[in-house]
């Protein structure tokens, strides 16, 4: 007898199932092919997939979502070369829609994330140090950038471009220039990195208005750690009185530190205005003036030159000695002041009529071209000399 074969019929459910995956399918890629799409330079312009290749990446990408019930509507991660990359579960970027990134094991660890400047070539990279506690294979940083025209540091033997850090958020500055007194100066600035050069700066902050770095705490807002070295450049000659002097010719916020193109540092006074931060320096005492044998007559001035004499820099503004009466004809006073002022009723040393020698310490501030005055009293002739100890810069 002869046998016959019964072909097997999908049953309704099955065939109603399939149905619907292929019009699903089908919607998808209609969606995805004439939906708008992010804007892929931040001009607000929106584009739909236009390569035969796009549209190949999108329906496998609506494939795998129907067979794996993926929620699709953004550009996968790898995205096509060109097309922005859409990260999280959401074309609009909820920011509920968190993207984990976990790096693997097999890789060396690397920046999951980079961005690099102009000038800078396609293969630098911020390279990470490995952990020394586990994980040993975690991915530091996090995020890297090179900025325009940066280079990474060169370290080892043989050297080979590196930067050694741990922290999150690593950056190698870019060489940018700045205005200095006289000129310009080429610096290399980065965030929380490496800035190439002697000049390099590690963190920095700018502000065409305002603050360039701000710090808030409970403790101490800004540290020096390391060394303890800080770097203040000075102010640039348009902000100065006379330049490369000071003082700064605006108005000083309280509190304000600067420094002027001599290395002058001003501080902000309260109630407004500005005074020098002033310093006393040592030196081996020498004696600078001596009038003998030619007694100085009564109701005399005497100029005296101080700056720029016996290792005194030009720019000192103070100077601190021994001023010394001797053989006084008549009982008297000297007084010291600043070249050029006027005449005052403080005496710097009080004498007596026949005395060997009387001494008095004296700070005095100096006058016209570097020198002070010495006025002898009206009673009588006499022989003084004057001891520099210091000076005031």
């Amino acid at each position: 007898m002869g046998s016959s074969k019964k072909t097997a019929q999908p049953q309704p459910d099955v065939v109603a199932r399939l149905t619907a995956q292929v019009e699903a399918l089908t919607a998808r890629l209609d969606m995805l092919e004439g939906s708008p799409r992010h804007s892929e330079n931040g001009n607000g312009q929106n584009k739909a997939p236009q390569s035969r290749r796009d549209l190949l990446k999108l329906a496998g990408a609506a494939a795998a979502g129907a067979a794996g019930s993926i929620l699709i509507g953004n550009v996968p991660a790898a995205a096509t070369s060109g097309a922005p990359v859409l990260l999280g579960n959401s074309t609009t970027n909820d920011s509920n829609a968190t993207t984990d990134l976990f790096p693997t094991t097999a890789t060396a660890p690397s920046p999951l994330f980079q961005a690099t400047g102009q000038g800078v070539s396609p293969t630098t990279t911020v390279p990470a140090t490995a952990s020394t506690t586990a994980p040993l294979s975690q991915s530091i940083p996090l995020i890297g950038a090179i900025g325009a025209g940066g280079s990474l540091p060169q370290v080892g033997q043989p050297p080979a471009a590196d930067y050694p850090g741990f922290a999150p958020i690593q950056g190698v500055g870019g060489v940018t220039t700045i205005a200095v007194t006289g000129g310009t100066v080429q610096v290399s600035e980065g965030v929380n990195g490496y800035g190439a050069g002697a000049t390099g700066i590690g963190v920095t902050g700018e502000s065409d208005v305002g603050y360039g770095i701000a710090g808030g705490s409970g403790g101490i807002d800004v540290a020096a750690l390391g060394s303890g070295r800080v770097l203040q450049l000075a102010l640039i000659d348009s902000l100065l009185t006379s330049p490369p002097s000071g003082p700064p010719n605006y108005t000083a916020n309280d509190f304000e530190q600067v420094r002027d193109g001599k290395g002058i540092v001003w501080l902000s006074k309260l109630g407004g205005g500005w005074r020098r931060l002033n310093s006393v320096i040592t030196v081996n005492p020498f004696r600078i003036y001596d009038s003998r044998p030619n007694a100085r007559p009564a109701n005399s001035m005497t100029d005296i030159t101080i700056a720029g004499v016996g290792g005194i820099p030009a720019d000192a503004i103070g100077v601190v000695g021994n001023l010394t009466a001797l053989g006084p004809a008549a009982n008297g006073f000297l007084t010291m002041f600043p070249k050029g002022s006027s005449l005052n009723q403080v005496n710097s040393l009080n004498y007596s009529k026949g005395v060997v020698a009387l001494s008095n310490h004296v700070t005095v501030g100096l006058g016209t071209g570097g020198a002070v005055t010495v006025f002898v009293s009206g009673n009588g002739a006499t022989n003084f000399l004057f001891d520099v100890g210091g000076y005031i810069i």
